[in-house]
């Protein structure tokens, strides 16, 4: 139901997220001020700021720092950085500049009619930004296996513990991500509710790419109403929201990438900086979810190379050391983190850490078929060689323009690694901020290419990549799987009125549970005696700073050294679980109920087309499960109410 204080919540909301990107901008202008450059753009400074802010964030981790005082203090002084500085407040696409700076036979202006229809195409953009930005506040459905078992969870638990707190026996603490995404939604949740943490990825992405959009024009020095269609086309394509994990705000930095990359003008005396920006973005986009590590680091190489070949070598090699250095400088705290709570620097890259696959107990993800992989990620990624293809022979060969082809050669080459390294798994979601960033910016290349060098042939690429960013526009918005456009529009029906996650009665109860089990702090200053483990349904109601809990979202596909004993009883695993100082085990008894989990993972497993990745977390579930429903007849029960439960590994039933 719609009310006054709904109203006003949303937009607190939007004011608060716009405040904190503000902010971020001003740690970015800080940054280029001291670096030399006097009055930045505000893309420019956005861009840099959440590779500072990322930064920062890892520094506050290993510390144990981010409290709520600390983030409003890095928020205010980011407000205070950008208003000593003060970056670039961007000019309206339809009086931008015209390709005349590179060609001076190209006229300055177009007729008045070509003006007004840059002008409607704008707005038009204009009013869909609004429509999706009021959207992100707040959204009807969340992923029950994803996003309630833990990426609710992990936000809520740095809140509560100012930190990316250890869960060694959580899978996608593991393998989703270092950190650098729960960090930004951190900065949300200062002052907002969980109901709005999705606007770390949906709100700052789209502020950051409705800043991109119109400069990046300007810095390829495209007419207005290319520019205004640029504009357009990145904002009406959605991207694929299938839970929590972060996919707007890498794609606008994706862009941002290019971006920087592009911009020769700002960063001809300064070559050494902008090789240090990309480094800490590429890095930065990274820390936001593992599988976007090779499409960052693939660019940073083509980048290389691009300036060896068209600068120099030495050129080639003073990029390579400062973008290298800012990498490692964004990187590093969080890795140092992620190898202390999860046993590896970076997933997979640098070890396996706690999975699974680690202690050679299941398959792992890449354990398929080769071929069948291999086949699904090359077929998935034709589209994409087109594009490469199409921009290298049919495209201008300046600088500039070959920004474009490297992210597109980025894109492909990080794609087909991803799908093999996951064994053709959700191909698409793991690559899509990349590969739909590639795709769309082909249109910016044929722009260029028609105005430098006007022809049938380069007006009908211009107007083709058109047509392709609109059917790509539409593929995605009205796709069979999360009907993104009607998505977008519950979205803003739910953000008007007062959305809660879980109603009032499932918070209580699981109050209720945590009354009956002991804190386990009163026993060691750490919390790693009679500490909890729990398979819940809603881990995000937990209480974590009352007591000690880790959450074990895919029971048995992470686990401490030697391994979750899933080829063993449920005796095995109560002596496993008290050897490492967790006595109780708390469980959602819906969760865990052996024919519903048996039905549904023996479907998967009879399905032909099961990925090795599912099949063997199908498998893992099928032997925790069975572990536990032994355990609840062996084992005494502190608590046992509706669907919740709570054992006592140490004592027997009796």
């Amino acid at each position: 139901m719609i009310t006054l204080g709904s109203v006003l919540h949303l937009l607190l909301a939007l004011c608060w997220v716009s405040t904190v990107f503000v902010s971020i901008s001003g740690l970015g202008a800080i940054l280029l001020r001291g670096s030399g450059l006097r009055r930045a753009s505000l893309p420019l400074a956005a861009v840099t700021g959440f590779g500072i802010a990322i930064f920062l964030g890892g520094c506050l981790n290993l510390l144990h720092a981010i409290s709520h005082s600390a983030r409003l203090c890095l928020v205010a002084a980011g407000l205070a950085g950008f208003m000593l500085t003060r970056p670039r407040i961007l000019a309206c696409p339809c009086a931008g500049s015209s390709p005349a700076r590179l060609r001076p036979d190209i006229p300055s202006a177009g007729p008045a009619r070509q003006r007004n229809t840059a002008r409607a195409v704008f707005w038009l953009a204009a009013a869909v930004f609004v429509v999706r930005f009021a959207a992100t506040v707040h959204t009807p459905y969340y992923q029950h296996d994803d996003d309630y078992n833990f990426y609710l969870a992990a936000p809520a638990k740095m809140d509560a513990l100012h930190e990316y707190a250890p869960d060694p026996f959580s899978e996608r603490r593991v393998m989703s991500s270092l950190g650098g995404n729960y960090f930004l939604q951190s900065l949300v949740l200062t002052e907002l509710p969980l109901e709005d943490v999705q606007m770390a990825d949906r709100a700052f992405g789209l502020l950051l790419l409705g800043c991109l959009a119109v400069e990046l024009g300007a810095v390829f020095r495209l007419y207005p109403l290319q520019r205004a269609l640029l504009t357009l086309f990145l904002l009406i394509t959605p991207q694929l929201q299938f839970n929590l994990t972060f996919v707007d705000l890498p794609f606008a930095l994706f862009v941002g990438l290019v971006f920087v990359a592009a911009d020769l003008d700002t960063f001809q005396a300064h070559p050494r900086l902008q090789a240090f920006l990309l480094g800490i973005t590429a890095s930065g986009i990274s820390t936001l979810k593992s599988t976007y590590l090779p499409h960052g680091v693939l660019f940073l190489v083509c980048i290389v190379l691009l300036h060896a070949r068209y600068r120099s070598l030495r050129a080639g090699v003073e990029t390579l050391l400062p973008a290298t250095l800012g990498s490692l400088l964004v990187l590093a705290p969080w890795m140092i983190a992620s190898h202390s709570a999860s046993g590896t620097w970076f997933y997979p890259i640098l070890g396996k850490g706690y999975q699974y696959s680690a202690y050679g107990l299941f398959p792992p993800p890449s354990g398929g078929h080769s071929v069948k992989i291999v086949a699904k990620v090359m077929l998935f990624n034709l589209p994409l060689a087109a594009v490469l293809l199409l921009e290298w022979f049919r495209c201008e060969r300046d600088e500039r323009t070959r920004v474009l082809a490297s992210l597109t050669a980025a894109a492909l080459s990080a794609s087909v690694l991803v799908g093999l390294a996951t064994g053709g798994d959700s191909v698409r979601r793991y690559n899509y901020p990349a590969i739909l960033a590639a795709i769309l910016l082909l249109y910016l290349a044929a722009a260029v290419k028609a105005n430098l060098a006007p022809s049938l042939r380069s007006l009908s690429l211009q107007w083709g990549s058109a047509v392709l960013c609109l059917c790509l526009a539409m593929y995605v918005g009205f796709n069979s799987w999360t009907h993104e456009y009607a998505m977008t529009f519950k979205c803003l029906r739910t953000s008007l009125t007062d959305f809660r996650i879980e109603p009032e009665a499932t918070v209580r109860a699981y109050r209720a549970m945590e009354r009956a089990i002991p804190s386990g702090f009163d026993q060691a200053p750490d919390g790693a005696t009679d500490g909890t483990i729990a398979t819940v349904d809603f881990p995000f109601l937990l209480d974590f700073r009352s007591h000690a809990i880790d959450i074990a979202d895919i029971p048995g596909a992470a686990s401490l050294p030697p391994g979750w004993p899933s080829r063993s009883n449920g005796d095995a695993l109560a002596v496993y679980l008290l050897s490492h100082h967790l006595r109780y085990l708390a469980l959602s008894f819906d969760t865990f109920t052996l024919p519903n989990v048996a039905l549904r993972e023996q479907e998967e497993l009879a399905d032909p087309n099961t990925t090795q990745w599912i099949r063997s977390e199908a498998q893992i579930r099928l032997a925790s499960y069975r572990q536990f429903v032994q355990l609840l007849h062996s084992r005494r029960h502190i608590y046992d109410h509706g669907d919740l439960i709570v054992l006592d590994l140490a004592t027997p039933a009796r």
